[in-house]
């Protein structure tokens, strides 16, 4: 009896070990499957509307940048923004380092930045998603409404000394809103021509410490991105209402004052206009390229537009005119 048993013994047990192996063979694949996916790099690997991007913003640009990341999320919910705020230069620069997959700067790269990409073959892509520009601010209580183009070059390169709204002496402090910032280059490459600026002037740490500081001290002014103060129903232009003023930068004839707004930077009348940009360096089927789409899209458009900034591109709007004569 006991020899039968052995007979039939060493081929049920091979019969038993293949059947353990089929088994193992199906939860091994799916636990390589799920290692794989657990290693996945979000980064690198998404979509348009899905994965992970990290974003560098110009500092001035901080309040609509937060509002389109914050829509573009809402809408894809499988995508998700890291959000570092920064100045023109470290956004390039974290841009070249390949730190980050886009930036939203108030200019395109020079020609040198150009030939860096170029030199590892990385060669950027962009969209301009919206018009904005350098706005000067003071104390509610100053005695100045209009600075000329002189005068302003004035403030900046020398004492600040100059003739106030009622033809009197005047001595106006510049503030500068943050090291490296659009604004400061704006200033530096459009106004002063390279030109440093004088003792007169203080770089701050940022747009919210000029704003405070001019609110709280008259015969200053502060040179910052309109976009800090475009929308009106924000609650850093609802705490100073009544506190700061826009100067006006006067026209050639003197009189005419120009001050940013939707209206004047269509016009192209405002003197320091600016253009905001998305600039990416991945592919076209990546969450940079969809994340540009989406800001220079009309939903990103429309935020724009609604924050007081103008959209790069405005949506047309067709209406048909009938001659019928109308039914009683």
């Amino acid at each position: 009896m006991q020899s039968s048993f052995n007979k039939y013994k060493t081929p049920l047990l091979k019969r038993l070990q293949q059947i353990n192996l089929l088994l193992i063979v199906p939860v091994g694949f799916l636990f390589f499957i799920s290692c794989g996916n657990y290693f996945k790099n979000d980064y690198k690997d998404n979509s348009p509307t899905s994965g992970k991007l990290r974003l560098y913003y110009d500092e001035g640009l901080s309040l609509h940048a937060k509002n389109q990341v914050f829509t573009f999320e809402s809408q894809y919910t499988e995508a998700h923004v890291d959000m570092v705020e920064s100045n023109e230069n470290a956004a390039i620069e974290a841009l070249y380092k390949d730190s980050c997959e886009a930036i939203m700067i108030s200019r395109l790269l020079n020609d040198k930045e150009k030939k860096a990409f170029e030199s590892k073959q990385f060669f950027p892509k962009y969209s301009a998603v919206a018009k904005s520009g350098v706005a000067i601010i003071t104390n509610i209580q100053t005695p100045l409404n209009g600075l000329s183009r002189d005068e302003i070059i004035q403030i900046l390169l020398s004492d600040g000394s100059l003739k106030d709204s009622l033809n009197q002496s005047i001595k106006i402090r510049a503030l500068l809103d943050r090291n490296n910032s659009s604004v400061i280059h704006y200033l530096m490459d459009s106004v002063l021509k390279a030109a440093k600026f004088s003792g007169n002037c203080s770089v701050l740490k940022s747009s919210a410490e000029a704003i405070n500081f001019v609110a709280q001290n008259k015969n200053t002014v502060a040179f910052i991105d309109f976009a800090w103060l475009s929308d009106v129903d924000d609650s850093i232009t609802k705490a100073n209402t009544g506190k700061i003023k826009f100067i006006g930068i006067k026209d050639k004839d003197g009189k005419t004052l120009q001050f940013p707004s939707q209206s004047s930077f269509k016009l192209g009348t405002y003197p320091f206009g600016t253009t905001v940009y998305v600039i990416r360096k991945t592919g076209d089927f990546t969450l940079a390229k969809g994340f540009e789409s989406f800001v220079a899209g009309p939903k990103g458009q429309l935020t724009f537009l609604k924050q007081g900034l103008l959209p790069a591109r405005q949506a047309e709007r067709l209406i048909e005119v009938k001659f019928e004569p109308m039914q009683q």
